[in-house]
């Protein structure tokens, strides 16, 4: 069965396992250094594809965001819930001039479902499962509770929607500056592997005694204390979906 992004993902292993592939014979120059290194670049590639998703899902956030500006805006004018979900809709369509996003996909859902005459509490709750974000969750839990208790909903949307941009910007501005971290990173450990294939095609002589003997033991440990950098790296600077 076909899924989504997966040709993307088999695209990204197969870059990494090439890229890997190339640092085993820059680092052996041997089939073996190859092949292992290549095994790496795979697995490198699986966790970069999930990388990828929670790129999608923090995408996913940001129109979220503008969505509740259009909705507690339609509200505020005096719009029903029905017609501000559909002028939400509209709004999302303008922004992304005709793109198809995921947010789209489910807001238009969402507004079928009511048109059948679904209740607009079950179709939010079934806008919350498809997309499965913690701000729709809160979203959702307040839009239910209100509609079932008789709430101002206008009142509320307005703060709720409030504290949930709130945290989305800090969440935001946090990720800006961890972005910028990781990519004096990602250059950082760059440049080991240039300064070996610099010495290695440019002085052969020089680093022959490195790819025989005892010399391969002293590769192995700088290929390693170079992953293990990598690795704390990415711990450092990871960005939580």
């Amino acid at each position: 069965m076909y899924r989504p992004g997966a040709g993307r993902a088999t695209a990204v292993c197969g870059g990494f396992a090439c890229a890997y592939g190339f640092i085993g014979w820059l680092f052996f120059e041997h089939p073996l250094g190859v092949i292992a290194l290549g095994l790496v670049g795979l697995s490198a590639g699986a966790r970069r594809s999930g990388h990828y998703a929670a790129r999608r899902k923090r995408s996913t956030a940001a129109q979220f965001e503008q969505m509740l500006f259009s909705v507690s805006s339609s509200l505020q004018a005096g719009k029903s819930v029905e017609n501000a979900f559909r002028a939400a809709e509209e709004d999302i369509k303008r922004l992304y001039e005709g793109n198809r996003t995921t947010m789209l996909d489910q807001l238009e859902r969402l507004n079928r479902k009511i048109e059948n005459g679904t209740p607009a509490e079950r179709a939010v709750m079934d806008f919350r499962q498809a997309l499965s974000l913690a701000e729709i969750d809160h979203w959702a839990d307040m839009f239910c509770t209100c509609k079932r208790t008789g709430g101002d909903l206008v009142r509320v949307m307005r703060q709720t929607s409030r504290a949930v941009v709130e945290k989305m910007t800090m969440e935001r501005e946090l990720a800006v500056l961890i972005s910028g971290k990781q990519f004096e990173a990602k250059a950082l450990a760059f440049v080991p592997f240039l300064i070996v294939a610099m010495f290695r095609y440019g002085s052969p002589e020089y680093m022959e005694p490195l790819y025989q003997g005892q010399g391969r033991l002293v590769m192995i440990a700088a290929l390693g204390l170079l992953g293990f950098g990598k690795f704390a790296a990415e711990k450092l600077t990871r960005i939580e979906a």
